[in-house]
C-alpha cells in the first residue's frame, strides 16, 4: 500500500512540474508575427529526349532559390532596401523560411518577426532584392553571347555606313547637273543620228547601183555613221563613272542586306534568352503580419505525461528502496 501511495504522489508532483515548466516556457515567450508570400519558378520549352537533364536541371534551379532566399547576403540586401525606403521604421530581427510546394514549382516564403508592420515591409523588401539579383544573374548568362553577337553587328553596321558615304560621293558626281545634262544631251543625239542613218539605208535600198542620186545619199550615210562613232565615243568616257555607280550601289545594297539580317539574328537571340532562360516571378506580396499563438494543450499534455512518468518512476524506485532496506532494531525494553 505504501508503495502504491509513494508512486501516485511522485507521479501527481511530476505531472504538476511538468504543467508548470511548459506553462512557463509558453508564457515566456516573445510575441511572434508572421507574414507569408510566394514565388513561381519556371524555364523555358524542352523536348523530350532532354526531359531528364532538364528535371536535374530544375531540381538544382529550385535548390539555389531556397538557398538563395535564406541566406545572409539576401537579408543584408533587404536590410539594406529596408533602411533607404524606411528610414524611421525601427528595426527588428526577422527570420526567414522557404518551403516548396510539393508537385509545383511555388516557393512559400515565410517571415517571423516581433513587429508586424516591419516584418511585412522586410519580405517584400526580400522579394523585390531576389527579383532584381535573378536578373542580373539572367543577364550575366546571356550577355556574354549577345554582347560578341552585337559587336558584330556594330561592324557590320559601320561597314553598311562607309559604303552609304561612298555611294553618296559617286552618285553626287555622276549624277550631277552638268554630268546628267551631258548624258542627255548625247544620248537624245545618238538617237536622231541613229535615225538619221536607218532612214538613209531605206532610202538607198531600192535603188539601182548606177542610180546617179546614190552618191549623194552615200556620202551623207558615211557623214551619219562617223557622227554615230564620235557620239557613242563620248558616251564611253562617262562609262566609268556610271559603273563606278552601278558598283557603288550594289556595295551599298549587299552591306546593307548583311546588317538587316545580323540585326534580326541579335533580336532572334535576345527573344531566345528571354523566353528559354528560367525564370522567377513573384505570385503574392507579403501579406500582412499576424500573430502566432502557439497551441498550449498539446505541449502542456505532454508536459503533464512526461512529469507523470518521471514521478511514477522515482516513486516506484524510492518505494523499492525502502521495502529492500533492513528494518531499523527493535529497542531493548527498561529492565
Amino acid at each position: 500500500v505504501a508503495r502504491v501511495i509513494n508512486t501516485l504522489v511522485f507521479t501527481i508532483l511530476g505531472a504538476s512540474v511538468g504543467v508548470c515548466y511548459q506553462a512557463s516556457r509558453i508564457t515566456g515567450k516573445p510575441q511572434e508575427f508572421r507574414s507569408l508570400a510566394k514565388l513561381v519558378a519556371g524555364g523555358g520549352n524542352i523536348t523530350e529526349d532532354i526531359h531528364m537533364r532538364w528535371r536535374e536541371s530544375q531540381m538544382d534551379f529550385y535548390g539555389t532559390i531556397i538557398e538563395t532566399l535564406e541566406s545572409a547576403e539576401m537579408k543584408r540586401r533587404a536590410l539594406e532596401r529596408v533602411r533607404a525606403l524606411n528610414p524611421d521604421l525601427k528595426e527588428s530581427d526577422v527570420d526567414i523560411r522557404v518551403t516548396q510546394s510539393k508537385g509545383s514549382a511555388t516557393f512559400n516564403i515565410l517571415a517571423n518577426g516581433t513587429e508586424p508592420k516591419y516584418t511585412r515591409i522586410f519580405l517584400d523588401a526580400l522579394l523585390d532584392e531576389f527579383i532584381a539579383f535573378r536578373q542580373q544573374v539572367r543577364e550575366s548568362q546571356g550577355g556574354k553571347t549577345l554582347q560578341q553577337f552585337l559587336q558584330a553587328v556594330v561592324a557590320q553596321q559601320k561597314k553598311m555606313e562607309d559604303s552609304m558615304a561612298m555611294l553618296e560621293k559617286v552618285r553626287a558626281r555622276v549624277d550631277s547637273l552638268s554630268a546628267k545634262s551631258e548624258l542627255e544631251r548625247l544620248v537624245t543625239r545618238l538617237n536622231t543620228l541613229r535615225n538619221q542613218r536607218d532612214d538613209l539605208r531605206l532610202e538607198l535600198k531600192p535603188m539601182d547601183a548606177n542610180d546617179a542620186a546614190r552618191a549623194p545619199l552615200e556620202a551623207k550615210l558615211s557623214t551619219t555613221g562617223q557622227g554615230i562613232q564620235a557620239v557613242e565615243a563620248e558616251l564611253q568616257r562617262h562609262e566609268p563613272g556610271i559603273s563606278e555607280l552601278r558598283v557603288a550601289t550594289e556595295k551599298y545594297e549587299t552591306d546593307k542586306q548583311a546588317y538587316e539580317k545580323l540585326f534580326e539574328e541579335g533580336e532572334e537571340i535576345q527573344a531566345r534568352i528571354n523566353t528559354s532562360a528560367d525564370y522567377v516571378a513573384i505570385q503574392e506580396h507579403a501579406t500582412s503580419a499576424a500573430e502566432n499563438v502557439e497551441d498550449w494543450r498539446l505541449p502542456i499534455a505532454v508536459g503533464a505525461l512526461g512529469g507523470g512518468l518521471l514521478g511514477a518512476a522515482v516513486g516506484l524506485l524510492l518505494s523499492l528502496l525502502i521495502s529492500r532496506s533492513p528494518a531499523p532494531p527493535p529497542i531493548p525494553s527498561a529492565g
